[in-house]
């Protein structure tokens, strides 16, 4: 019988006689792994920031329980992304849209290069045209300039303005054009004024109609709309 303290070196020597030492080329191979595996952690930690960075922890820190307890770890489902709500200003012309007695036809609004809305209402015995100006400037306190009778200032400070039907351009006017009009100064400077004619257009033209569609209360219910929303203050 064999002494098997005579025969352990030799088996181990065949054991090993066919594996080969680590070669120069394999440590380069293994080096250039790393800086590449390197390269990646850095790009992604450039372009998640401290989220990439987080979850490059969080896969270090799995497989280091992997090892150590033989489980694969957990992976926490990502977050789906935060929603923004933006908001967007509402035009003139969509506010006057949401305004205007769903009764009447209306044309397409539209705005002039001094910013002056306009649509032309019909309420099927001939149409008008309805104007609305907005601005925000150095508030008006009183009624100078406004017609005899048709202005007030009101406790709080706001100015109103209305007449209703008064004939345009007294001296040459051959088309008979009149307009009902409200204007409200409010003391931080917003300004609105809204004029509806008898015609489709404020000149050169006959009139449609007797008087303009929208009375005063109208007009004067849409321009105390807060809905509006002023543009800022430019002069």
């Amino acid at each position: 019988m064999t002494d098997l303290h005579d025969s352990l070196p030799d088996l181990m020597r065949r054991a090993t006689e066919d594996l080969q030492p680590a070669t120069p080329e394999l440590v380069a191979r293994g080096i250039r792994r790393g800086k590449v595996l390197r390269r990646r952690r850095t790009a992604l930690a450039g372009l998640s920031g401290a989220a990439a960075v987080l979850a490059t922890v969080g896969i270090i820190v799995g497989s280091t329980q992997l090892l150590q307890h033989g489980a694969a770890p957990a992976v926490e489902p990502a977050a789906p992304p935060r929603a923004h709500h933006l908001t967007r200003a509402v035009t003139p012309a969509e506010t006057l849209a949401t305004l205007l007695p769903k009764s009447l036809h209306r044309s397409k609004a539209a705005t002039s290069d001094d910013g002056t809305l306009s649509v032309v209402l019909d309420d099927g015995k001939g149409g008008g045209l309805l104007t609305v100006d907005m601005m925000t400037a150095q508030p008006n306190t009183d009624c100078n300039g406004s017609p005899a009778g048709a202005c007030t200032v009101e406790p709080d400070g706001t100015v109103y303005v209305a007449y209703a039907n008064r004939p345009l351009y007294a001296d040459e006017n051959p088309g008979g054009i009149a307009v009902t009009t409200v204007e409200v100064f409010y003391p931080d400077g917003r300004q609105i004024s809204l004029s509806n004619y008898n015609a489709p257009k404020d000149q050169g033209v006959e009139h449609s109609r007797p008087a303009p569609i929208l009375s005063i209360t109208q007009l004067t219910q849409i321009a105390r709309s807060k809905q509006w929303v002023y543009p800022p203050r430019v002069s």
